[in-house]
């Protein structure tokens, strides 16, 4: 049976052969010592132990050994049963006599028992129990007195014993305990009858304190003759037992998410100190039970039971994490909520110091293991930092502290924005399948977000943590892909909002670099460089790779690298850039150019690399038509970003400045081009949004130029772009 389907019950063991918790044997010695003892009038003997130690597990190897003495008459009795139903007395009776009434030796006795059942039963309960025996007492001393008398006659006539189990009883109300023991020391304390009673002594002492004088330990000295603390259960058993029922739940998780030294770091400085008892890990393993299997292999098995853990006992540090991500996900240079932020470790001091009722073993426990889920945390308690490059190691292992994968602890899924680790690996997998590979990056175009962007960005930044990870002869196949349908992968939807954002083609070239770098020789990127580039299409994808390669050497406002920091000499760039001309020829031959992602990149290499003349041609050719003018403007439209110190968002603003196409046309051509279009209504009908815009803020920008203004000042208000 799969550990999914188990589900551990709070059940208590029956038989010694099922202990795991070394109870047997002290049963046993406990049992001999009943089975041997005199008992010439009721004895009390209690076992403590805390709530889930194991005390019903012990009472039932205690009646497994005491069952072998035939003599021994074994009486069970739940008080809890009837908790809040104000008839302990009369239940305990009855079950006392319904027991001894098996046995026929007993028959006598179950007789005398019949008119004290009666009698008690009958007491008005007022006050408690305690005081309604004195009441009945006053009315009618000489029939109870005389009722017991004969059943203690009859008792101390027999063989053997009777050994009367009550369990459960720190689970009564405070005047029910008092009731219970009133029960055993006044109404019930028969001769060769033994009690044993099972509670938590710290809760029992508590609540008697509540409803009589003195101390609830002075009082219980009274009561009780023979205490038993409960062993307590091995540690490393304890631990064993836990192990044991994990690994059921975890069958079946990558190894690559469950780490064994990170997951002895974790027990031990945060996990162990709550697994005190049995109790403790059924409850902590049925949790995960629950919870795991649906988010097996997209979060890190350790995290998941570390987080778990704090769920089940303790539930505020875990809301203070779930409500408050940024404070504990990403690093400590973080920008926003990184070390040098005082509010970082005012918020931390603060929510530690409102665990008043936590021990404070328990307190640093919960502190250490919160520093081994989130390494920002060790510039709060120590002086450890931990930079943006441990980021994509974090998200690679599917660790709490990536905010990216910090919502499937709490959702258990993964959120339908994300992609999850499942796809990612069957993704990658497709490689060297590049035909594959290609369809499920086209298919990734049309699974939208929330946000209007599409699940291909998730996958391009998710690559970069697999980049050093994928065995090297994928790379190439990678490459060609991105050089090949690349231009086709770079959509508006997910260019980021805001100066600090990029598009795909900024993700593809970071992944591209990345596996670049994993070979040692020069001429091996260029071999790969090489043929991805012949036999690829995404020309927008190859000019700015080049620019970028060519940067290194000092070039497009680069800074000039040295020989080791250079992916490839100038030759190859060279040579490269003979490739990418020719490919922009080809597209103009097809006519696929103007459709081309950062065409005005593309004209003013075409430009530089090549012949001007061919250039200004094409583009000519191009204003000349009144369909494609308008496509040809939007592509030189950019969008720009201001705020003022009282503004709470960005203004947007559109701009297309006449002196960016000075170099392919004449503007004036240009402007007249324009509004020949604007008054052709049938054109200006199949015109969208960004093209009308284009040819508008043209037009807005080249009358300012021709008034002597400068449409470039940051100061200078153009009207017509702001939205």
């Amino acid at each position: 049976m799969t550990g999914e389907k188990i589900i551990l019950t709070d059940e208590p063991l029956k038989s010694p052969n099922q202990d795991r918790l070394g109870f047997a044997p002290f049963a046993e010695k406990n049992a001999t010592i009943i089975k041997n003892m005199q008992v010439k009038e009721s004895v009390v003997f209690a076992v403590y132990g805390k709530w889930g130690s194991g005390k019903t597990t012990f009472l039932n190897f205690l009646v497994h050994y005491l069952k072998e003495e035939d003599s021994i008459i074994i009486v069970k009795f739940n008080p809890w049963w009837f908790s809040g139903r104000e008839d302990l007395i009369r239940q305990f009776l009855y079950n006392l006599k319904l027991t001894l009434g098996r046995s026929t030796k007993l028959k006598y006795v179950v007789k005398k028992l019949e008119p004290y059942v009666e009698a008690l039963g009958e007491i008005p309960q007022i006050g408690g129990i305690f005081k309604a025996v004195q009441k009945f007492k006053k009315a009618s001393q000489k029939s109870v007195e005389e009722a017991k008398e004969e059943i203690i006659e009859q008792l101390s006539k027999i063989e053997g014993k009777i050994v009367v189990l009550i369990d459960d009883i720190d689970r009564l109300t405070a005047n029910e305990i008092r009731e219970l023991f009133t029960i055993v020391k006044a109404v019930a304390d028969f001769p060769n009858t033994v009690y044993i009673l099972a509670f938590d002594k710290e809760v029992v002492i508590r609540a008697l304190e509540k409803v009589q004088e003195g101390k609830g330990e002075d009082y219980l000295e009274k009561i009780i003759q023979v205490p038993i603390e409960l062993p307590l259960a091995n540690k490393t058993t304890i631990r064993k037992m836990l192990i044991d029922e994990l690994n059921a739940v975890l069958s079946g998780t990558p190894e690559e998410l469950f780490d064994q030294t990170y997951w002895g770091n974790v027990y031990f400085d945060g996990i162990d100190p709550f697994i005190k008892t049995v109790r403790d890990v059924k409850r902590l393993t049925n949790a995960i039970r629950v919870t795991y299997p649906s988010v097996k292999g997209e979060v890190n098995a350790v995290d998941f039971i570390a987080i778990e853990t704090l769920r089940v006992f303790c539930p505020k540090v875990y809301a203070v994490i779930k409500n408050n991500p940024n404070m504990f996900c990403g690093n400590s240079q973080d920008l926003l909520y990184g070390s040098q932020n005082p509010e970082l470790k005012q918020f931390h001091q603060n929510w530690l110091s409102d665990l008043d009722n936590i021990p404070d073993n328990l307190k640093e426990a919960i502190k250490n293991l919160l520093k081994r889920l989130f390494p920002k945390l060790e510039c709060v308690f120590g002086n450890t930092h931990y930079g943006h490059d441990w980021e994509q190691e974090w998200r690679r292992e599917c660790r709490i502290c990536s905010r990216e994968i910090f919502p499937r602890f709490f959702c258990y899924s993964v959120p339908s924005d994300d992609l999850s680790r499942a796809e990612m690996e069957i993704i990658l997998n497709s490689l060297p399948d590049k035909e594959r590979f290609c369809e499920y990056l086209k298919y990734l175009i049309k699974q939208k977000r929330s946000d209007g962007s599409t699940k291909l960005s998730v996958f391009l930044e998710r690559m970069e943590d697999y980049t050093s990870k994928i065995p090297q002869d994928h790379i190439p196949f990678i490459i060609e892909t991105f050089f090949d349908i690349g231009d086709e992968l770079i959509i508006p939807e997910d260019e980021g909002k805001g100066f600090l954002s990029w598009g795909n083609d900024i993700r593809m070239e970071r992944i591209i670099w990345q596996l670049l770098w994993r070979y040692n020789d020069k001429n091996k990127r260029f071999e790969i460089l090489k043929n991805a580039f012949e036999n690829g299409k995404a020309i927008s994808m190859m000019v700015k790779e080049l620019i970028s390669f060519w940067k290194q050497h000092g070039k497009y406002g680069g800074t000039k690298k040295s020989d080791k920091d250079i992916l490839l000499d100038e030759n190859h760039l060279e040579t490269l850039q003979e490739i990418v001309l020719d490919k922009i020829k080809e597209a103009v031959k097809e006519g696929k150019l103007l459709n081309t992602p950062f065409l005005s990149s593309i004209l003013y290499r075409w430009k530089e690399w090549g012949n001007e003349g061919e250039v200004r041609d094409w583009v000519s050719k191009v204003v000349a038509s009144d369909e494609k003018l308008p496509i040809f403007l939007s592509k030189f439209l950019q969008k720009t970003s201001s705020a003022t110190i009282t503004d709470r968002v960005a203004k947007i603003r559109w701009r297309l400045n006449p002196n960016w196409l000075k170099d392919f046309i004449d503007v004036d051509i240009l402007e007249k081009r324009c509004n020949e279009v604007l008054s052709n209504d049938s054109i200006v009908a199949t015109l969208n949004d960004k093209q009308k815009l284009a040819i508008a803020q043209f037009l807005e920008e080249k009358h300012l130029l021709d008034k002597g203004k400068n449409p470039d000042d940051p100061f200078f208000y153009i009207g017509v772009g702001e939205r």
